[in-house]
C-alpha cells in the first residue's frame, strides 16, 4: 500500500494491491486513516492491484467513508476487476460508495456513435 498525491488539488491516492483479507486488515485501516487525514478534500482508494477482496476490505471501505475524519471530504473508489466489484455490488456498496473503472460498464451513447461510424 502506498500513498501519493494526486493531480487535483487536495487529493490523496492510496493504492492498495495484493489480498485484502482480515490479516491485511489492520494496516488496510491504518493506512487509509492517514490517507484521509493527509486528503484536503478527495481520497482516492485505488483497487486495481487487488488480487483478493474478502470481507475485510469491504468492512473497511465502509470504516473509512465512515469514519468522521472523512466529513466534508470525499472518499472515491478505483475498482477495475470484478474482484472487488463483485463483493460491493452484493452487499450493496456499489450504490453507496462513487466506485470509478468497473469493468464490463456499457458503453455510453456518444461512444456507441462513434463506434458506428468507424
Amino acid at each position: 500500500m502506498r500513498l501519493a498525491d494526486g493531480p487535483e488539488p487536495g487529493q490523496v491516492i492510496a493504492s492498495v494491491s495484493g489480498e485484502l483479507d482480515a490479516a491485511s486488515n489492520p494496516l488496510l485501516q491504518q493506512t487509509l486513516l492517514a490517507a484521509l487525514r493527509q486528503a484536503e478534500r478527495l481520497l482516492t482508494i485505488d483497487l486495481s492491484g487487488v488480487t483478493f477482496f474478502g470481507s475485510a476490505g469491504v468492512t473497511a471501505l465502509v470504516w473509512v467513508s465512515q469514519h468522521p475524519e472523512a466529513a466534508g471530504k470525499h472518499v472515491g473508489v478505483i475498482a477495475t476487476s470484478r474482484i472487488v466489484t463483485g463483493p460491493l455490488e452484493l452487499t450493496g456498496l456499489l450504490l453507496r460508495l462513487d466506485v470509478q473503472g468497473m469493468p464490463g460498464v456499457a458503453a455510453g451513447p456518444q461512444d456507441s456513435e462513434d463506434r458506428a461510424r468507424r
